[in-house]
């Protein structure tokens, strides 16, 4: 783990995370070796985006293939295993194509991390980077 638990304040986005893992579904399964929950928990960096960033580029990256369905075009998503709170193993997802800034982080789990953990938009999540 990078040494330091890095802190981000959760809320809603656009409501594309449930289409998206759903489509990603199996492809994930593939490469995180569980079925996701159809959608993403967003949180915003607090501070130290650079920093995190930093951790994250240390990480060991899971490469996480696009679906392949005809006459479409999806990117590939980048997995990272993080800890939630220190006891909570997860994943942040980055796709190669998306609207956020670095300062945003896209969390997936096996189940709805909202009702896992208790927290609403506004609650402040505490992450850490696993480093392998």
């Amino acid at each position: 783990m990078c040494n330091k638990t890095f802190k981000a304040e959760v809320f809603s986005g656009k409501n594309e995370g449930e289409f998206f893992v759903s489509i990603y579904s199996k492809n994930i399964k593939k490469a995180l070796g569980f079925t996701p929950f159809p959608g993403t928990l967003n949180a915003r960096l607090i501070s130290d985006v650079e920093e995190f960033n930093n951790c994250l580029s240390k990480s060991k990256a899971i490469i996480i293939d696009p679906p392949n369905i005809p006459n479409t075009k999806y990117a590939r998503v980048i997995a990272y295993p993080i800890l939630l709170f220190n006891s909570l193993n997860a994943y942040i997802l980055r796709p190669e194509i998306t609207i956020y800034k670095k300062d945003v982080v896209e969390i997936i789990f096996e189940r709805r991390l909202r009702d896992v953990l208790n927290i609403d938009d506004g609650s402040i999540i505490d992450i850490n980077v696993i480093l392998e």
